[in-house]
């Protein structure tokens, strides 16, 4: 059961993205020490954490030895196993119920909780072998898509759409990794996303809808709000965010993913509950970014109300921008966001992180990227 902390205690962060690196901030900031577990020494966090630990892997030693020095933690998705959550319950607040921990670690449970709370999902079916798959899709049809079940599993990101049976081959290595769950395939107008952060007492905060421009491997390039949906599906797209909210009884941050098809019919793509970089638009246009919100959600203090500073966003990968450019707009700029950073151990010139290009409308984040030559 979800606890609240006081400044002082320690919160225990598993896991090296930028994501890990603003929350540890965050939580210093509020006055809490920050641990910290990795795979990789040369990593964001490291800057921001009391200690931290380097590991070849997360297994049962590590996690025990960790578990037991922090007072509570946090893992970024797909890293962890449901009892390798359990098994650190055991020893510490791990600030999801048990509902939260089946469905941050498997698919097929997540699908399974969402379709009995009448969210609309995608047909879809658990297939273990060829055979499944050639019966999921007689009724299924090509297109349609394979995901692991297991989030922590090898590749498990990297989803495989099935064209034809000529891809059954391809399918198979992928279930040589574990159980998958076959999806038929939606036509989709836009994708989007709603990011919800409750605390231990009920208090909610939603921030606005977003869109993802995303690259190929669905890594996504170009995060954008307000989402180009009407006034009716951004109503509905909140309410079903708030409603999945309060079911699982959620402690921290969870990203909803959104299809909406032409014809305005919106399915649940995906319940991720823990940080993503997708939420660094919130730096600098909103009056309180995702990650203090979530250290606040996951640490037992109050959310205050939402302000929105910027009418619009456009956040973007430093790595495909102009560097010099983009850093001459940070020694000039206190209208934008920035979430920049250079890794202890890597080249001085070397920056990892966002720019979060704020103003009026869409238009005006898209001619301010023109005319400072960021892209």
């Amino acid at each position: 059961m979800a606890k609240r902390h006081l400044p002082g205690s320690t919160i225990g962060i598993i896991g090296s993205s930028i994501s890990s690196a603003l929350l540890a901030q965050a939580a210093g900031k509020l006055g809490y020490r920050v641990a910290s577990l990795v795979l990789d020494e040369n990593n964001p966090v490291r800057q921001f954490s009391s200690w931290q630990t380097v590991t070849e892997n997360y297994n049962d030693q590590v996690l025990k030895y960790f578990a037991n020095r922090v007072d509570i933690v946090t893992s970024e998705i797909g890293l962890l196993t449901n009892r390798q959550y359990q098994l650190m319950a055991t020893m510490t607040d791990v600030g999801l119920s048990d509902d939260l921990i089946a469905i941050t670690t498997d698919r097929l449970l997540e699908k399974n909780f969402l379709d009995s709370h009448r969210s609309l999902i995608a047909p879809y079916s658990l297939v273990t072998d060829i055979g499944d798959i050639e019966e999921a899709v007689e009724y299924l049809g090509f297109p349609c898509v394979l995901k692991a079940t297991q989030r922590h599993v090898y590749d498990a990101k990297n989803h495989l759409i099935l064209y034809s049976e000529e891809d059954y081959e391809e399918a198979l290595q992928k279930l040589a990794n574990g159980s998958c769950v076959l999806e038929a395939w939606i036509p989709i107008e836009k994708k989007v996303s709603l990011t919800v952060v409750r605390n231990e007492r009920g208090e909610m905060l939603l921030y606005p809808i977003f869109e993802v421009a995303e690259r190929a491997g669905g890594e996504a390039s170009q995060v954008q709000f307000p989402a180009n949906i009407n006034e009716a599906i951004q109503q509905e797209i909140n309410r079903v965010g708030q409603s999945i909210a309060q079911n699982v009884q959620l402690v921290g941050t969870m990203t909803i993913r959104f299809f909406v098809t032409s014809a305005g019919v919106i399915y649940v793509n995906e319940a991720g509950v823990g940080l993503g970089d997708e939420a660094m638009f919130t730096m600098g246009s909103m009056s309180m970014s995702h990650f203090e919100a979530t250290a606040r959600g996951l640490l037992g203090l109050p959310l205050p109300e939402l302000r929105i500073h910027a009418k619009a966003a456009i956040a973007l990968p430093i790595e495909q921008l102009n560097r010099e450019n983009a850093l001459t707009q940070y020694m000039l700029r206190t209208d934008w966001g920035f979430a920049l950073f250079n890794p202890i151990g890597n080249d001085p010139d070397y920056l990892i992180g966002q720019v979060i290009v704020t103003g009026d409308s869409l238009r005006s984040c898209e001619r301010q990227i023109e005319l400072t030559e960021l892209i």
